[in-house]
């Protein structure tokens, strides 16, 4: 590991060092730790300089400085000053590696040490709060076989997630690569396939009607993330008070979660990613009328030409809700 205090125009590169406080910093790092929505660019300068610390090609103490410095000198007029940390993290496969990058808040330590005794990082540890608030920005990098990840797992505190600030996308030299529209549209699919997968546990088996609940539910949020998700599931699910019911349903929701790459995510609602799907009326010649979801179409409800002419309608359902009778509206006379 390796940190330096960035923001002053003076930097001061420092030596590498063994990790202290290890537990501390996993569970940060871990904080850290959400699904992509950035991609490096192919000429990413921070990409290839830990590509060459990964291969032995440059010195972690020496790659980790020219990155900090790097940071810092992008980093001067933006924010605030911090403790810049690197770390290089062992995965238990000998091929594969995994660099943190953190920037935190820090207090007063600085004033109250100069480092030179080795306390520099004791004090600012001691400043520190276990909090994900007090982490400015975080990158995660994978590197395996030597190759880093084309993926960037990367927060940034002054912005609202998942974006992060201009000049922390160019130190990473990265670019945004699944907008918002495709982050909620990925969780309208996990909802949509997570209902219809435990559809044995709704409210009259109607994945449909739970379906456009759970929509309408997302919807009022003000940001979208996994607690928003299950609780938009749960509630289309008629709020199940077994505890046995909802940890299925959760269970469910997580794995197809991890799948869809939205954990650790957090975005804005998509109103028209979310909105209710237009009623389709179709009248036919022989006084028949359907009245249906336009976003039914495909497959609840399929409609098939007929040579000739025609058309044959398919309704496939697990349940009848209401079969009645009507009387005809009687028609104004003028």
């Amino acid at each position: 590991m390796i940190l330096h205090v960035v923001g002053d125009e003076n930097f001061e590169p420092e030596p590498e060092r063994d990790v202290e406080h290890a537990e501390f910093f996993i569970s940060r790092i871990l904080d850290t730790d959400l699904d992509s929505v950035y991609e490096f660019n192919d000429e990413s300068e921070t990409k290839r300089r830990i590509e060459r610390i990964a291969r032995n090609e440059e010195g972690f103490q020496d790659a980790a400085q020219r990155l900090s410095r790097e940071f810092s000198r992008l980093h001067i007029g933006a924010t605030r000053e911090g403790a810049f940390f690197i770390f290089e993290l062992e995965t238990g496969h000998i091929q594969s590696k995994i660099y943190s990058l953190i920037k935190y808040d820090y207090r007063e330590a600085i004033e109250q040490s100069d480092g030179e005794d080795g306390s520099l990082l004791r004090r600012i540890v001691q400043a520190f709060i276990a909090d994900k608030k007090a982490i400015q920005k975080s990158a995660l990098i994978r590197i395996v076989d030597g190759e880093a990840d084309t993926a960037v797992s990367a927060r940034d505190r002054a912005r609202a997630a998942p974006l992060i600030g201009d000049y922390f996308e160019a130190f990473l030299d990265v670019s945004r690569v699944r907008s918002d529209n495709a982050l909620n549209q990925a969780v309208v699919e996990v909802v949509r396939t997570t209902l219809q997968e435990c559809r044995e546990l709704l409210p009259g088996q109607d994945a449909a009607r739970a379906f456009a609940h759970a929509k309408d539910t997302l919807r009022s949020r003000q940001r979208i993330d996994a607690e928003a998700i299950s609780d938009a599931l749960l509630a289309a699910a008629g709020d199940p008070q077994a505890e046995d019911v909802r940890l299925d349903l959760e269970r469910r929701l997580n794995r197809k979660l991890k799948s869809a790459r939205l954990e650790g995510l957090s975005f804005p609602p998509d109103p028209r990613v979310l909105r209710r799907p237009a009623l389709r009326e179709v009248r036919t010649t022989e006084g028949v009328t359907i009245r249906y979801p336009d976003a039914a179409g495909d497959g609840t409800v399929r409609r098939a030409s007929r040579p000739g002419g025609g058309e044959i309608f398919t309704i496939e359902t697990q349940r009848v809700t209401e079969d009645r009778l009507v009387s005809e509206r009687p028609r104004d006379v003028g």
